[in-house]
């Protein structure tokens, strides 16, 4: 239930996977796309924590790479907005960057901070979306950089991750929307439930955060998860 790779406790047991552990989840998700209700996209993400990702015990340590690159991003975003040593070290000057195109300095950051692992274009992915999502489509600008702007950035990424999870799991689910429209509205709407349960989770321990470290926003990151998970357990069948 959680590659090796991804693993953010290696060595730590793991539970049997149920059989079948994502039909539910699955069943669930493919009558959401029908009905548009959002009861049954709370069921869907119920049984995605509870079954499909074994509990909050085990989900969480499934975006090990994701925290990890998190706390990069966080550090060179800060770089960038100040004194711009930690990201000149990565390649990333803020003199070399500063008036390229938005999409251009994603790529770079991209290139620098993704892991050589399964999640490389996962992560890449989060990063570019939530870039884009914070800053726009203009031309970068370092200035723009301030704490605030850095944290919304860093939820983004948080959230576009655990979508991108969770819409490759559902599979051949997809195929259940009526039609070709709904399943971008879907995907969007799926979007905004996890951007408003991360928030709630993650945007507090950023904000009442000074000085914050790698290790801070890895960690910040993993209990956020954790308590997401908590909440999708809830959701009853």
């Amino acid at each position: 239930m959680v590659p090796p790779w991804a693993d953010d406790q290696p060595g730590a047991p793991i539970p049997d996977a149920p059989p079948k552990r994502f039909q539910a989840f699955r069943t669930s998700f493919g009558k959401y796309l029908k009905s548009g209700d959002s009861g049954d996209l709370r069921r869907s993400l119920g049984h995605y924590a509870r079954t499909s990702t074994g509990g909050s015990g085990v989900g969480p340590r499934r975006f090990g790479s994701v925290y990890t690159t998190g706390g990069q991003l966080y550090d060179v975003l800060n770089s960038l907005g100040g004194d711009g040593v930690t990201a000149a070290a990565q390649g990333l000057s803020p003199a070399s960057l500063a008036g390229q195109p938005l999409d251009v300095v994603c790529q770079r950051l991209a290139e620098a901070l993704a892991p050589e692992n399964g999640d490389s274009d996962r992560i890449r992915a989060a990063i570019d979306e939530a870039m884009l999502e914070v800053l726009g489509q203009g031309d970068f600008d370092p200035d723009e950089l301030d704490a605030e702007t850095i944290n919304r950035i860093l939820g983004e990424y948080l959230s576009q991750s655990i979508f991108q999870e969770i819409v490759e799991e559902v599979g051949g689910s997809w195929a259940s929307a009526p039609d070709e429209q709904r399943t971008p509205e879907a995907e969007a709407e799926l979007l905004e439930v996890i951007r408003v349960v991360v928030d709630e989770n993650l945007g507090n321990r950023l904000g009442d955060a000074n000085n914050m470290t790698q290790a801070d926003v890895h960690r910040f990151m993993r209990e956020a998860v954790t308590e997401v998970w908590r909440e999708w357990e809830s959701y009853d069948d």
